[in-house]
Parts: structure tokens; C-alpha cells; sequence
């Protein structure tokens, strides 16, 4: 037989003996690249963490906004037209170097006892000078614009006051229907306990003994001179205090 010659360079083609190398069967169900599978104890961690962490999450939120929001109810009629029977309103703390303004609606603990709340307006501050003439509010010489009151001529009589140093001057918006420093002299500052922002809603049926209910007025008699707030309750949904 005549035998070819192997270009150079070129390898000869390997034998295999067959019948000494078996194939190995090839195990379609084995994954080489899978996961080792995860440790009972690890999956049981992260179900405890899924139902914790989002709780604990809540808790810390909740106490946030507790500390830089409180929530009141307005029992009686003193702030009216502004803030009437059933408002529940939104109260900031003042922070840092922030002090009441004149206009701003607070929120304080009464001087007469310290456990009850009250809700007035701010009208003088340290410094001033308050009076009436002629039922207009005067501060420092100037006629105070409110147009918050219903009526001006019902602010009846002030003495001319120089408001202390650490003290404000307070009047309920509903004059002739108010319990305020016309008749308990001038609030200090250590007694505010914030700023009152935000009618959030308003509803029916709220009482001085409801917990977190504001004292607008511990008026001795009902005021007349409220008007009708049947079907006008959700105009005051999210209204500003002003």
C-alpha cells in the first residue's frame, strides 16, 4: 500500500482508543452555576427585618412630626369669625430665635391655670405702645388694620400700656365675646406654646371637655353673634389662619 507523505510541520491526528474511554453520561439536572442554597437562619433574619425596619421607620416619623406639629380643637367662639366651634387646628412650636409677631394667631397656657390652653390673637409686642381710641386699637401711635374683627367698636376700652419685655399682648378676634389681656393683663412668652397655622377640618359637636380642646374663650355667656355654619364647614377644609 502506498503511504502518503505528511506535509511538514503538520501534527498527526490523535487516536482515541475507544474502547478504554468510555463516555460519562451528561446530568441535565445539575447546574454547576446555581446558588449553594441560602441558610434557614438568613431567611428568617430578613422576614424579622422586612416587618421591623418599616415599623421602626414609622415610629421615628411619628415622633417627628409630633415634635414640629400638635393638633387642637376649638370649643368655643372667642376667635370668631377666624377660628369658630370645631375647627381642629395645626400648631407650630416656635423654634430657635423666632418670637410671635403682632398678628399671629397663638396658642398658650393660661395664666390663671396652667394646665388649660388658650387661643388668641397677638396685638402688641415688647415694646409697644397699646390703646383704644374711639374703639380702634392703637399701637405705638398708629391705628391697628384688622380686618379680622367683625365688629372694632366692641374692643371697648384700653388704658395706654407699654408692653413688658418677654410679655405680648393678646385680644380674642371676637371682641365683645373674649376673655383676654383686656381683663388678665399681659401674657409672657414662656407660656406660648406655638403658632397656629392651619384649619385642617371642621366638625360639629366639639366641647370644652374633649381632650386636646383649646379654650378660644371661657366666656360667661353664649355669643349671639355667630353665624350659621351648617353646609359651610367644608369651605374651611385646609384654610389657612390668618
Amino acid at each position: 500500500m502506498e503511504k502518503r507523505a505528511r506535509p511538514f510541520g503538520v501534527p498527526s491526528s490523535p487516536s482515541f482508543n475507544i474502547q478504554h474511554s468510555p463516555l460519562v453520561p451528561l446530568d441535565l439536572s445539575r447546574n454547576d452555576n446555581a446558588p449553594d442554597p441560602v441558610p434557614t437562619f438568613v431567611t428568617q433574619k430578613s422576614a424579622f427585618r422586612l416587618v421591623i425596619e418599616p415599623l421602626a421607620i414609622a415610629i421615628v416619623l411619628a415622633l417627628g412630626v409630633r415634635a414640629a406639629l400638635r393638633l387642637y380643637v376649638i370649643p368655643s367662639a372667642s376667635m370668631a369669625p377666624t377660628l369658630v366651634p370645631g375647627d381642629h387646628i395645626v400648631v407650630t412650636p416656635y423654634r430657635f430665635s423666632a418670637r410671635p409677631s403682632r398678628g399671629d394667631v397663638i396658642v398658650f397656657r393660661s395664666t390663671r391655670a396652667n394646665d388649660e390652653l388658650m387661643i388668641k390673637r397677638v396685638i402688641g409686642t415688647p415694646g409697644d405702645l397699646v390703646e383704644t381710641r374711639a374703639g380702634r386699637v392703637i399701637v405705638s401711635g398708629h391705628a391697628l388694620p384688622e380686618p379680622y374683627v367683625a365688629s372694632q367698636a366692641t374692643t371697648g376700652s384700653i388704658s395706654p400700656q407699654i408692653i413688658p419685655a418677654d410679655c405680648y399682648f393678646v385680644l380674642g378676634d371676637n371682641r365683645a365675646d373674649s376673655l383676654d389681656s383686656r381683663s388678665w393683663g399681659v401674657l409672657p412668652a414662656d407660656l406660648v406654646v406655638g403658632r397656629a397655622r392651619m384649619v385642617l377640618w371642621s366638625s360639629e359637636g366639639v366641647g370644652g371637655r374633649e381632650p386636646g380642646a383649646v379654650a378660644a374663650a371661657p366666656s360667661p355667656t353664649p355669643d349671639s353673634r355667630l353665624p350659621a355654619l351648617e353646609g359651610s364647614r367644608r369651605t374651611r377644609l385646609f384654610k389657612l389662619i390668618q
